[in-house]
């Protein structure tokens, strides 16, 4: 111990006692230690719980996608068996030998897709076929599905046996299914295929139940298995099958049939975390598109070739090569979009947060020099220098800001999600030094010696400092809007995320400049006034705002990321849910029916549906008559106006039309078809009256333009499928749908569209309204009217994965939390930047009751003090909160997190900007109830000295 107080003796001058310093300044060290400890646990901690999150977030968007239809389906067309190899069906492999092939498959799978990749399900589907029951007549398709309902789930008799080379075939169906079609146990059905020329008769072998969820992908993907579906030509109704009743019916006439193989993405917490990260996203898309390849190599191994000489088989069923639909890669890069403008939303948080906490230590540093400025003064007196103070404090700091590291790389160890590692230290390690040198840095600047040189007045430095900030402030959001939203590759873009900090720092500049002005007016004001109150507190809140900078950042930092974050929020949830109804295009659109111009009857016996409406169209080249002007590619649709008025009311579209007159197809000087039509604003009004023409209908169409629509008609939901396709088809495979330019565009009454025949149309749509649509039956519908092609979509089913979207979940979590930690942080900076100019105002205070000045007007000077702060603070914090989504610009691009056709609108958070401005009053009122409290305890005499100014 001496000799290591001898080494001390060498570098701290005599008069200065370091433990005894240390000792007295143990609150503000312990203030450090917390910053320090919450800026690395965030620092450190926070990238694998993004990672987590978005992790979490990938594998329930994967799941949502799968809840209809799974990402990953492989097909192939079993052809009959050889009739010199035709064996007994109840000796059938099949089962086996498709289970095997499907495993087979998901060995081909490279990382990090293998593992990830299960197996759900192998169906095959017969045709339906003719048969009547005590219901009536109908349809009954045969399914083979390895994921039927198990033996246990039947309520009476079982599962289907095997089949025999004659003789019925056993089929099993729901409960529902027999109380609808009044079905008996062992009942004999004869079938009878609609497309195959064989009969067969099918024994009822066993009724099972549903699971009370019914959440297994059989039942959301096989609706006609539960329960059946009536309609115009009778009832339809599914039944299971063994695998050995597909080779029987072979035997018997059937033709082909296609197997499906059905797998589904559903990675494990800490697979789904390294898939979430940007590298892990592309190693995904990359696997996914190699495992088309690689499956269908080993089903059929390609020659040396690569020509498939093989026959491929199963269980000796000759089959086709294997067909892979796979929609991974279409997932990854929708999320990988979304992700990346979900980390620069958390950046944002994140940067506010370390604002707040350096702003803190700087605080905590100015009151450790304020209580100490007496005694530096004296050891400056004894011979100090203001390097060897700056080394003291240097000494003093060192184990706080060293214990506030270690303990928050041990709590980070302890937030890391389990299966994660904690993030690079170095950061960390980085804003502990900086912690670390602040106490010292501000006591070599306020103690050196100044010298004989000359210095510019400390107004010309403020000026030259603030200058240099707004300089900052207006090339950081000048860089940012020439950049755009392309920034960092992976991680936290660093400078999108700084600066919303500049901002605040630049606010608080001006909010410095501006708001004393106000406060000496209203103090001019208030001495023509009785009482001194008004004079004195308005006086002294202008005096002492630019000492009240920090705190002024600290508040406006958090304020104007907290309402940031809850008008993001708010913003993209309302944005989501817009683009969600623009989306559905209506209560449900089938994409893909309706080409002839009517709607299927399919369609319009499904329960609840009270309207329907078809929206059709197609691309074609236009020439102008008028000066020859063309139009590569135009987008031509026609809808009946009428109709979609009546069922959707509000349609911008529908009053587009309807306010454009009944006009029908005439015929031009040359013979053609003239069709009138509304042209977008792209064609502009010089447009009104031209003729164009066209290579539809064999070139016999041409298009008379008798108005333009307003910008809003695209915004009108009926479009909404029809753009969403044409974008995606625009912007290319890999390409960024909501970038790409939407097509000039044509519309047509209904009237006028019927010369445009099945052959002229591309796309088609049909717009389904109804207050309680039959889910189930729709998707039912929808799948025999438009095959495997067509779409579904529902806005009750958009909404809600709308509204429980996983990024814009981790968002609002990012943005709560570093709210949390930031009023706390700003609150112990408030505090202690009171605690400096405490002594100040107890000294005014304690003069002003000498003098006779009662209590509640003590309490009232306090209020005058400290309102015109906290005012401002919530108007610069408020207003660079709601800025900052204008000033970025570009560089935040919300479209692509919510969709929708174009950027969603701001949307304040009224209710948390009202909170936090009600938060910060109630702060107010505490501190002057508390200084009002503390200013009765205390006697004059300890505040007030002798030799003291009057």
């Amino acid at each position: 111990m001496t000799g290591v107080r001898r080494g001390l003796g060498g570098v701290v001058p005599r008069g200065v006692g370091a433990g005894g310093e240390a000792r007295g300044e143990v609150p503000l060290l312990a203030c450090l230690f917390a910053v320090v400890a919450v800026l690395t646990a965030v620092i450190v901690a926070g990238p694998p719980v993004l990672d987590r999150m978005a992790g979490d977030a990938l594998a329930a968007r994967a799941a949502d996608a799968q809840a209809a239809r799974t990402l990953v389906r492989q097909s192939a067309v079993l052809h009959r068996l050889d009739e010199r190899a035709q064996a007994d069906p109840a000796r059938s492999t099949l089962a086996p030998e498709l289970a095997a092939a499907g495993r087979q498959f998901l060995r081909t799978a490279k990382a990090p897709l293998s593992g990830a990749l299960r197996h759900q399900s192998t169906r095959v589907e017969v045709a339906p076929a003719g048969t009547s029951t005590a219901a009536g007549p109908g349809q009954l398709a045969l399914l083979y599905a390895d994921d039927a309902p198990a033996r246990a789930a039947y309520v009476q008799g079982g599962p289907p046996g095997r089949a025999g080379r004659d003789g019925p075939i056993d089929v099993a169906v729901s409960v529902r299914t027999r109380d609808a079609l009044h079905l008996a146990l062992g009942q004999i059905l004869d079938l009878e295929p609609v497309s195959d020329h064989y009969r067969t008769p099918a024994r009822v072998s066993g009724f099972f139940a549903l699971p009370p969820d019914a959440e297994a992908p059989l039942w959301r993907q096989e609706p006609l298995l539960e329960r059946p579906s009536g309609g115009a030509g009778g009832w339809r109704a599914q039944a299971v099958v063994d695998a050995s009743a597909l080779d029987a019916l072979q035997l018997r006439g059937a033709g082909d049939l296609t197997v499906t193989w059905q797998s589904v993405l559903r990675p494990d917490g800490a697979a789904a975390t390294r898939m979430a990260t940007p590298g892990g996203l592309v190693a995904l898309s990359r696997a996914a598109e190699a495992y088309a390849v690689s499956s269908g190599d080993r089903y059929c191994p390609p020659d040396e070739g690569g020509y498939t000489i093989v026959a491929c088989s199963v269980a000796g069923h000759g089959t086709e090569t294997l067909d892979t639909a796979d929609d991974i890669p279409l997932l990854v890069q929708d999320f990988g979009a979304e992700r990346e403008q979900a980390r620069t939303l958390e950046s944002f948080a994140l940067a506010g947060l370390l604002a707040v906490g350096l702003a803190t230590v700087v605080v905590t540093a100015r009151l450790a020099l304020h209580r100490r400025a007496a005694a530096q003064a004296l050891q400056r007196a004894r011979g100090a220098s203001a390097a060897d103070l700056a080394l003291l404090r240097l000494l003093q700091t060192a184990p706080a800001a060293l214990l506030g590291l270690l303990a928050g790389l041990v709590a980070a160890g302890l937030l890391a999600p389990p299966g994660t590692s904690p993030g690079s230290a170095l950061p960390a390690v980085a804003l502990a030094a900086v912690a670390w040198l602040v106490l010292p840095a501000l006591t070599w600047v306020a103690l050196r010696d100044r010298g004989r040189r000359e210095h510019p007045p400390r107004g010309t430095r403020r000026l030259t400092i603030e200058a240099g900030v707004l300089a900052l402030a207006v090339a950081g959001v000048l860089a940012l809007r020439s950049r755009g939203s392309a920034g960092s590759a992976s991680g936290i873009d660093l400078q999108l995320a700084a600066v919303p900090a500049v901002l605040g720092l630049a606010a608080v500049v001006l909010l410095v400049r501006a708001y004393p002005l106000p406060l000496r007016l209203l103090a001019r004001a208030a001495r023509r006034g009785r009482g001194a109150v008004g004079t004195i507190g308005l006086s002294r809140a202008a005096g002492e705002a630019p000492r009240h900078a920090l705190a002024l950042l600290v508040l406006v930092t958090t304020l104007s990321t907290a309402v940031f974050g809850g008008l993001v929020s708010r913003t993209v949830a309302d944005g989501r849910r817009a683009a969600a109804v623009w989306t559905a295009g209506a209560d449900a659109t089938v994409v893909g029916a309706g080409r002839d111009g009517t709607a299927e009857a399919d369609l319009l016996h499904v329960p609840g549906v009270r309207r329907a409406v078809v929206l059709r169209g197609t691309t074609s080249r236009l020439v102008s008559g008028r000066d020859g002007t063309s139009w590569g590619r135009v987008r031509i649709a026609g809808v009946d106006a009428a109709g979609l008025h009546a069922a959707a009311p509000g349609s911008v579209l529908a009053r587009a039309l309807l306010a454009a007159g009944p006009a029908r197809a005439s015929t031009g000087a040359d013979g053609r078809i003239v069709l009138p039509a509304l042209a977008s604003a792209e064609f502009g009004t010089a447009a009104v009256g031209d003729v164009y023409a066209s290579a539809l209908h064999n070139s016999h169409v041409s298009f008379r333009i008798v108005g333009v629509l307003g910008d809003a008609v695209r915004e009108d939901p009926a479009l909404g499928p029809l753009t969403a396709t044409d974008a995606a088809r625009t912007a290319g495979p890999g390409g960024d749908p909501t970038a790409a330019a939407p097509l000039p565009m044509l519309m047509l009454d209904a009237a006028a569209a019927a010369v445009l025949t099945r052959h002229d149309t591309d796309y088609s749509q049909v717009l389904l309204y109804g207050p309680r649509l039959d889910a189930a039956a729709l998707h039912v519908a929808a799948a025999r009217v438009t095959g495997p092609t067509g779409e579904l979509v529902l806005r009750d089913e958009e909404l809600a994965a709308a509204g429980h979207d996983g990024l814009l979940s981790g968002v609002r979590r990012v943005y709560a939390a570093g709210t949390a930690l930031s009023v706390l942080l700003a609150l112990l900076a408030l505090v202690l930047e009171l605690l400096t100019t405490a002594r100040e105002r107890g000294r005014t205070a304690s003069r002003l009751r000498t003098l006779g000045l009662p209590t509640r007007s003590l309490a009232a000077l306090e209020a005058l003090e400290l309102l015109p702060m906290a005012l401002a603070a919530v108007a610069g914090g408020v207003a660079v909160g709601l800025a900052t989504p204008t000033v970025l610009g570009p560089a935040l691009t919300l479209r692509r997190f919510t969709g929708g056709p174009q950027a969603p609108p701001l949307h304040t958070d009224y209710l948390l900007t009202a909170a936090l401005g009600a938060g910060l009053a109630a702060l107010v009122v505490a501190t002057v109830a508390a200084e009002t409290w503390l200013g009765r305890r205390r006697g004059l005499g300890a505040v007030l000295r002798l030799g003291d100014p009057a």
